[in-house]
């Protein structure tokens, strides 16, 4: 194809350089200045040869576009269709079939669980220390040491880590926390900041329309690291570390429904309570920060009080008065008898 067309060129310049002389001699108007083809009586760009006509035509494409209205209107119509039919119809138009995209990003800065959690001993902060059950927890405690050391060796590969510092830090981000959820709309940056995406939402449910007073009033026992895990996510060199610290204090924590009537806890009087806080922490990321991540519920917690929530009492409208029906309630008359009255002697 490509040959015949540059021999057809090639002929039609032959042609016109031949012709050409002929015409310039008998001075007939081959069109435009200095023969160039005229557009509306002022010349054009075109170049006068023929052979750039071709050229020219291949510029522009025909493309066959889908019909857009006859599309709108079978749209209707498309429910009634079988899935093979609909195939064949693109086939035959040569569409391709629609894409569904139902990916949902992927946040990799947090973990979505915990990591063998810990099991608080028995009684903890309640009971003393030398009953059989605390002395059975510390068995098993010391039977998972070489486990933690591991863990905790790897975690000293990416940054140094102190327990007794560590607790403390988490401590005190356990407190502005507590603090920040006084107000979660004025402090959810800094919220963020402290608390994973797992974890903010269990923290902030149910607060949007509620008042949260809470306090800190003293530190019954120093914070201190029971347990420590470290595990890889998609990647070898992706590691998250997770850390368990205990915290016994006492702490005032009060909670006032939108009319201002108290629902939960009590604003004067503290309690002693013993928290399992989880601390989180993308190491192997430069930026990384630790982070709340959740708690531990023992299962011989005390359960929690229930919240006094206000009703509104409701207004009802009078009954409309009940018809009388006369013939359902008509006396029925009843002859009295005159008993003789006995006569006393």
């Amino acid at each position: 194809m490509a040959a015949l067309t540059n021999k057809v060129l090639r002929s039609q310049v032959i042609f016109w350089s031949s012709v050409r002389p002929v015409l310039a001699s008998q001075k007939l108007d081959i069109g435009g200045v200095d023969g160039r083809q005229p557009s509306r009586g002022f010349p054009t760009s075109k170049h006068w040869l023929i052979k750039w006509r071709l050229l020219r035509s291949k510029k522009v494409l025909q493309i066959e576009l889908p019909k857009f209205v006859e599309l709108k209107s079978e749209k209707k119509n498309r429910e009634d269709k079988t899935p093979d039919e609909l195939r064949m119809e693109m086939k035959k138009e040569g569409r391709l079939p629609p894409r569904t995209f139902q990916e949902l990003p992927l946040n990799i800065s947090c973990t979505r669980s915990v990591m063998e959690p810990f099991k608080p001993p028995e009684g903890d902060g309640k009971h003393s220390s030398l009953l059989s059950s605390h002395l059975s927890d510390t068995v098993s405690r010391m039977l998972k040491g070489p486990k933690s050391l591991n863990h905790i060796r790897k975690l000293k590969k990416f940054e140094n880590f102190n327990e007794s510092e560590f607790a403390l830090e988490a401590q005190n981000i356990v407190i502005e926390a507590q603090m920040l959820l006084q107000d979660i709309f004025k402090n959810q940056e800094r919220l963020h900041e402290l608390v994973t995406e797992k974890a903010f939402p269990e923290m902030v449910h149910g607060l949007e329309y509620k008042t949260m007073v809470w306090s800190l009033v003293e530190t019954v026992e120093p914070p201190k690291v029971v347990h420590v895990r470290t595990e890889t996510m998609i990647t070898d060199d992706n590691v998250f570390s997770q850390v368990t610290v205990r915290l016994h204090t006492k702490q005032i924590l009060a909670i006032y429904d939108r009319f201002g009537r108290l629902m939960y806890g009590d604003p004067i009087l503290p309690k002693s309570v013993v928290e399992y806080v989880i601390m989180e922490k993308w190491i192997s990321d430069t930026y990384g920060r630790w982070r709340i991540h959740g708690k531990i519920l023992p299962d011989s917690a005390t359960p929690r009080d229930n919240l006094i929530k206000t009703y509104k009492v409701p207004k009802f409208s009078p009954l409309p008065p009940a018809e009388i029906n006369k013939e359902t309630t008509k006396e029925t008359k009843v002859d009295k008898v005159d008993t003789p009255e006995l006569a006393t002697a």
